[in-house]
């Protein structure tokens, strides 16, 4: 289906894991059709290379001679587009197993975990394509150092991020397997925690190597099944180990121990311990690739963190910074990479919860993950099309932050009104971040352009 001259439709294509699969397919000599409710930058990027977009969904998008539609998760299986690929016999391919499908034509590393696994990839990539071994690539965001999110390039290594979401990384079959953590989301797909734990083990036992961060209790319980794995990590005893962390606002830096012993000293341009670990799995996946310990180590030292990354929009008196985190782990740990690496600054949190359904899974437990925090503002769910649930709402989280932090927290109804309170209240050297998947952005990106104007200070 996905080899030169076939015929493939995305249903779908706009979203960064479907364009970035068509941008690969594009490029492998594929002609790529695709639909999407809306236009945005990537589905510009893709007819600019040729290939043919709709922007709205409709039967008649489908032709009868197509080889295949690929379909995001995000569709629902009752789409007027898929109910006409059916009606013409035409396969319907998830586009995770569209990926796997690929990955078999090369080596392959395959980078899952719930959270981390975009800059873990987008750090192996960087890694492999530093040291002129030209690896393909497919990864869940934009990454400055690549310049986008996807390739096909002439080198054998194929390094692909891994989306547990929908439960399909269970076709995934790479050669090398990375494991950054597990932890609890998308319940909708999964029953609980357990399931998730079984679907991450049986995709490691499908790969020749196994990378495992052991920091984390679950990967540590599988990492028994898997004694030729190699482990990583800063607090467990691993094969390679950060010691010696040090924090320094953008910088972070640490010691590299391989076996115990202490190989240099790695720095690199990422804040947070979340972020060391990351790098961890990164040189250990580049070891394996046949990069030189030294070397991989030298090429973090000017990686840039991929879009919605921590990334910084503004430092002009007040740091602004946009982060995709979206669960409480991942909350938690980027404000303490602010409080170590930033240590007396005021934080001010946006939040705006993500999905109805992992809100009511996840609520009651972001309380405590704002606990650094010195103000957090709690914005409406971002629904991703999801349908309400009845007594689902953000409230939730406001109430959990009050009973299990002494951290001030506000609910504000509107980005519009958000933006006027952060306007009238932020002062010079506070750090003001945004956290979520949605549209969260929006806020501290209009805060930026205040303040980059001047309009500013109290």
């Amino acid at each position: 289906m996905i080899e030169r001259g076939s015929r493939v439709h995305f249903v779908g294509v706009g979203g960064i894991g479907m364009s970035g699969l068509a941008s690969v397919l594009v490029s492998q000599g594929v002609q790529v059709t695709g639909s999407d409710l809306s236009s945005n930058r990537e589905t510009a990027a893709l007819m600019m290379r040729g290939a043919r977009i709709h922007q709205g969904h409709a039967a008649t998008h489908v032709s009868p001679d197509l080889d295949g539609v690929i379909v995001s998760s995000a569709i629902a299986p009752d789409h007027e587009e898929i109910l006409a690929a059916k009606r013409c016999r035409i396969p319907v391919v998830p586009r995770l197993a569209a990926v796997a499908q690929l990955l078999k034509k090369h080596r392959s590393i395959g980078v899952a975990g719930t959270h981390g696994k975009t800059t873990t990839t987008a750090m192996i990539a960087s890694l492999l394509k530093k040291q002129g071994l030209r690896p393909s690539y497919l990864i869940g965001a934009d990454c400055p150092d690549l310049g986008g999110n996807a390739c096909l390039d002439s080198g054998e290594w194929f390094v692909a991020e891994i989306d547990e979401s929908d439960g399909l990384l269970v076709e995934v079959h790479p050669d090398i397997s990375v494991l950054t953590n597990i932890g609890k989301d998308h319940l909708n797909t999964y029953r609980d925690v357990e399931e998730i734990e079984q679907a991450f083990s049986q995709y490691l036992g499908q790969s020749k190597a196994q990378i495992l961060c052991v920091d984390d209790e679950r990967v540590r319980r599988l990492a028994k099944a898997f004694p030729k794995a190699t482990t990583v990590g800063i607090d467990a005893v691993a094969d390679l180990q950060a010691a010696g962390l040090s924090f320094d606002q953008w910088r972070t830096s640490f010691d590299l121990l391989d076996k115990g012993l202490n190989v240099g000293r790695v720095v690199l341009p990422a804040p947070g311990r979340h972020n060391v670990r990351n790098a961890l799995c990164a040189i250990a996946a580049a070891q394996m690739a046949g990069i030189p310990l030294e070397q991989a180590m030298r090429g973090l030292s000017t990686f840039r963190l991929p879009h919605r990354r921590f990334e910084l929009l503004e430092e002009n008196g007040v740091t602004v910074v946009d982060d995709y985190a979206h669960l409480p782990e991942e909350i938690e740990a980027s404000l303490q990479a602010i409080r170590s690496g930033w240590p007396g600054r005021r934080i001010i949190a946006i939040f705006q919860p993500h999905r109805y359904t992992r809100t009511q899974a996840l609520g009651s437990e972001f309380g405590a993950a704002f606990a650094s925090a010195d103000t957090v503002f709690v914005n409406p769910i971002y629904s991703a099309c999801e349908a309400r649930i009845p007594g689902t709402t953000s409230m939730q989280i406001v109430d959990a932050i009050r009973r299990q932090t002494t951290t001030s927290v506000q609910m504000i109804e509107t980005q519009d009104q958000t933006v006027c309170i952060l306007e009238d209240s932020i002062k010079q050297g506070d750090f003001i971040i945004s956290f979520g998947a949605g549209d969260v952005w929006k806020v501290t990106e209009r805060l930026a352009r205040i303040l980059e104007a001047g309009n500013f200070l109290h």
